[in-house]
């Protein structure tokens, strides 16, 4: 007596490959799923903080005018360390624009000294905040920040969040950015 049929194969072999998928999914967790706790739309969370060079930040007060990229990250998150470049490269590019970069570094305490020379090495010209409590600072809090790179692009004028996360890294940074700013000069 034959079990399986031809079929029953397929369909067998077919369940087990999802279930699989499924499980390699959660395990690396899911890449498009949102890192924080703010969403386009929303206004953005205002805080005060000091950056690295102790000029106190009131934001986004402080960013009239201007589209700021309010950006989470690591010098240990190879992720970040991808997204870079596209940050630094859009800087360079829409600054004279009125773009602006707010980074907000999750390293620990121990690390500052690396954390200071990777900023200089990689060209991080904009305003850092660092304060050594990783996910425990304070801004991350505020913004549910749970995983990083984050990023939440903030019209200064309104403090309306414009996009986050994949909307606002990759190639999708510059097509917002091109969009605040031609909207802002709209206005």
């Amino acid at each position: 007596m034959r079990i399986a049929k031809p079929g029953n194969r397929f369909f067998f072999l077919s369940a087990f490959v999802v279930t699989a998928a499924l499980g390699v999914a959660v395990a690396l967790g899911d890449p498009y799923a949102a890192r924080s706790a703010v969403s386009a739309g929303q206004k953005a969370p205002s805080f005060r903080t000091i950056t690295l060079d102790r000029k106190t930040i009131n934001f986004p007060a402080d960013y009239k005018g201007k589209v700021v990229l309010l950006d989470f990250w690591a010098t240990y998150c190879k992720p970040c360390r991808a997204e870079l470049p596209k940050t630094v490269a859009a800087y360079a590019q829409y600054h004279d624009q009125g773009f602006e970069v707010l980074s907000v570094s999750l390293d620990l305490s121990k690390t500052a000294p690396a954390l200071y020379q990777f900023i200089k090495d990689n060209n991080m010209t904009w305003p850092q905040v660092y304060d050594g409590q990783a996910v425990k600072t304070p801004v991350a809090v505020q913004y549910g920040v749970h995983a990083i790179p984050c990023a939440v692009l903030v019209d200064g004028d309104t403090g309306l969040i414009l996009a986050t996360d994949l909307g606002a890294m990759g190639h999708k940074l510059t097509k917002a950015v091109e969009s605040a700013l031609a909207a802002n000069a709209k206005k």
